[in-house]
């Protein structure tokens, strides 16, 4: 692969190469070399990088503070790192199937400021979320749709900068929306869309309890409701489908 356009363009600050097929770890450490400046990438569906690229991006890129990786090789591989990457603020790795809870513990352990965590589809994530939850406590909005895998979560401390929380289409119950209810206060929109497992009464300990919530998204969820959307403004919460 050439990079000497790349290496006169070193003034790059975003750079989309979702899809290209060809690129693999030493393409993404070679050309990372000439991109000092980069703020954001994406490099969704490019199915041949593993974290060796992802550490590659951070080591050389010292103002990237974004990246997308969604439907890489993330997870086939053992994780071998060192060193802290303070940037890194958005982490996308969604569609990443061989990612387990131990490895986004780890991964997690790289990037002590990441605000944004979308695993979205990462079938295999369960309970290892909560780990990450615990120890990191800058993510305000972590996306877990579509992780099958996900049930019970044991929210038992607190996470009040958590603003953004996706659950659709999890195996999340009551328990969980309980444990929510009080222990993130300042959530502020709550994306439950087929959580079967969920009733009305956890959804109303949600809405009752975290006060800043501002939009709760139930999709066709059948609770057997007896809620009005009332009842959802009179908390100050929008209710959406």
């Amino acid at each position: 692969m050439e990079f000497t356009l790349l290496s006169k363009c070193r003034c790059i600050h975003h750079l989309n190469l979702r899809g290209t097929f060809f690129l693999n770890d030493t393409h993404v450490a070679e050309f990372s070399l000439f991109l000092g400046d980069l703020v954001s990438i994406n490099l969704n569906h490019c199915s041949m990088l593993t974290a060796s690229a992802l550490f590659s991006l951070v080591r050389n890129c010292p103002s990237l503070s974004e990246i997308k990786m969604e439907n890489t090789a993330i997870g086939k591989e053992s994780v071998e790192n060192s060193g802290v990457y303070p940037q890194l603020k958005s982490l996308f790795l969604g569609k990443n199937y061989c990612l387990r809870d131990e490895k986004i513990i780890m991964l997690a352990s790289f990037f002590p400021n990441l605000q944004l965590l979308d695993l979205n589809t990462c079938t295999k994530i369960s309970k290892g979320i909560c780990q990450v939850l615990r120890r990191y406590d800058k993510i305000k909005h972590l996306n877990l749709a579509e992780c099958s895998s996900v049930k019970q979560l044991e929210i038992n401390f607190e996470i009040p900068q958590l603003e953004v929380l996706n659950l659709s289409y999890t195996n999340v119950d009551d328990e969980t929306l309980y444990a929510i209810s009080r222990n993130c206060w300042g959530l502020l929109k709550l994306l439950l869309r087929k959580c079967k497992r969920v009733t009305k009464k956890g959804v109303k300990h949600v809405v009752e309890n975290c006060t800043q919530l501002i939009e709760i998204y139930l999709g066709d969820l059948d609770l057997d409701l007896d809620l009005s959307r009332e009842f959802f403004l009179r908390h100050g919460c929008l209710l959406c489908w």
